[in-house]
């Protein structure tokens, strides 16, 4: 028996919520494993994130454009009634793309060598080598959440996304407390840990195997509407034509993010720079490990959002239902700007103080790194939805341009500022806020153009901003009036709880104001789950 059809916004909740959950969880691996093996002395943090970024290339160009193609023909099957066709989608998916998890997998592990080498650290060799298998336990969960996500089902996503990060909890630091304790060199610890990782996926694919079994067995015989069955290998050619220029647009900015491994420490290196190559990685660990953490959290919110817009755009235009389609690309560009402007705000006026309650090394850097990466988080949150809204409609091309521009900007901007004594590392998150406002700019054009209206600019941006204007005021006031005893004790349990205060105001502020400008709309609240109610107690008309 078929789940009851969430709407976009539940589904997206249904996300978020996980995706928060897989945060908390992550932070509980990230900051401990930084502060066990990611000290100023140990390049060992430096080594996991190189590896890290090695097996995300990789797992892009594999499998990432499933999900999205797959829920994309899955919801127009949906829509026409065409359930046998459904099955059949499932099928030409998994015998495509496990095979090719699989070569990735071989791939990685027997090149650990030569991908160690690209990135100008070897000793990466046997962390890119325990990582290897995950590629193929993703190809795995990909086909299966793409299925759920066509059906606009988010939980089994949600769920395996959690048992992800538990694996990697509990696994990863565990072998990497026991790598410390064994007293293992820096590689080999670096190895045990981001073992936990691939455990983490094992699991999950394990749990989305038996999901599908059970719904299977349970499934009842199903009534098609519409008995039409295209042929396997011309779905094959649909699915292979969506998901390819997706996974190309997302693999030019992975790709990019590898290449930023080796330019990022060859121009810290460079004459002009003049760091040691351990210092150069320990630098590029404290980027990863507490800037660009952090600058994750609310690009993975914004990206439920789009997991769940995708699909429900496609059925709609498959249903020609094109007031659908206006109201919920409305209401998910409004959700993200209320979502990422504050979060934006957040990391600039609060970046040190935040990083200070977790990390004990590197926070005036990584604050500073954190600070400028604030520009950015509208921006990328932008890019997530504007792609999957135009990958809705059919225009999977735009995103790939668009995406490749922004990759070109990117580059450029770390090659000529992080090789800048005046810049150093802060070129990094400088050229990573141009490059996603550049993309995110140019996908709004063309959603313009072709939807011939984009929504209001006042209610989307404008209130939301001025809400955020706000908040940042309320804040910038807190932190002022208490400078005196931030100064006497920074990192203190006085300085971390003061720091606590200050969020909970900027919160609360927030979310007055968002009610009293009326940026917050009765019709967004009744998409949630008891929204109804939840729109009489605010009273929202």
């Amino acid at each position: 028996m078929q789940r009851k059809k969430q709407n976009f916004v539940q589904g997206a909740v249904i996300l978020m919520v996980a995706s928060l959950v897989v945060k908390v969880i992550g932070a509980f691996f990230q900051i401990p494993l930084q502060n066990l093996i990611g000290g100023e002395k140990s390049p060992a943090f430096g080594l996991f994130s190189a590896a890290y970024r090695i097996y995300t290339a990789m797992l892009v160009i594999s499998t990432v454009g499933l999900p999205a193609a797959l829920s994309k023909m899955v919801a127009e099957a949906t829509a026409f009634g065409r359930e046998h066709e459904v099955r059949r989608i499932i099928r030409v998916a998994g015998g495509i793309f496990i095979p090719v998890g699989a070569l990735a997998t071989v791939v990685l592990f027997f090149g650990a060598d030569t991908f160690a080498g690209w990135i100008q650290s070897p000793d990466a060799r046997l962390a890119v080598m325990a990582i290897a298998p995950s590629v193929l336990m993703v190809s795995i969960l990909s086909v299966f959440r793409g299925y759920y996500q066509g059906r606009s089902n988010m939980v089994p996503t949600a769920v395996s996304q959690v048992i992800e990060a538990m694996g990697k909890l509990f696994a990863g630091l565990g072998l990497a407390w026991y790598a410390m304790q064994r007293g293992m060199e820096a590689p080999a610890v670096a190895a045990m840990t981001v073992l936990g990782v691939t455990l983490g996926e094992v699991v999950a694919a394990a749990y989305m195997l038996v999901q599908a079994a059970l719904t299977r067995r349970r499934a009842a015989a199903v009534r098609s509407l519409n008995d039409t069955v295209r042929p396997a290998g011309q779905l094959a050619k649909i699915l292979l034509s969506l998901s390819i220029p997706i996974t190309i647009s997302s693999a030019v900015m992975s790709v990019t993010d590898l290449i930023d491994v080796a330019l990022i420490s060859a121009r810290l290196q460079s004459p002009a720079v003049g760091m040691a190559a351990e210092e150069a990685i320990t630098t590029y660990g404290i980027y990863t490990g507490q800037a660009i953490n952090f600058f994750n959290l609310p690009q993975t919110l914004i990206t439920a959002l789009a997991v769940s817009v995708l699909p429900t755009i496609a059925n709609a235009r498959a249903a020609q239902n094109f007031t659908k389609v206006s109201k919920t690309m409305a209401t998910a560009l409004r959700l993200t700007m209320m979502i990422t402007l504050p979060a934006g705000a957040g990391f600039l006026l609060l970046s040190t103080p935040i990083l200070r309650l977790f990390y004990s090394e590197g926070t005036a850097l990584g604050g500073q790194l954190m600070a400028i990466l604030g520009f950015a988080v509208p921006a990328v949150a932008l890019v997530a939805i504007t792609n999957a809204i135009l990958q809705a409609f059919g225009r999977i091309d735009l995103p790939l341009v668009s995406m490749f521009l922004g990759a070109v900007v990117k580059i450029l901007g770390d090659y000529f500022l992080v090789g800048s004594p005046v810049f150093q590392i802060a070129g990094a998150p400088i050229s990573t806020a141009v490059c996603y406002w550049l993309i995110a700019l140019l996908n709004l054009f063309h959603i313009g153009r072709l939807s011939h209206a984009l929504p209001p600019l006042g209610r989307t941006v404008g209130r939301p901003l001025a809400a955020t204007i706000g908040m940042g005021a309320a804040v910038y006031i807190c932190r002022t009036g208490l400078a005196h005893l931030l100064a006497a004790a920074p990192g203190s349990a006085l300085d971390k709880l003061i720091t606590l205060a200050v969020i909970v105001v900027a919160v609360a502020v927030y979310g007055v104001l968002l009610l009293a400008l009326h940026a917050v709309e009765r019709e967004d609240v009744l998409l949630l789950p008891k929204g109804e109610k939840i729109a009489d107690i605010l009273h929202l008309k």
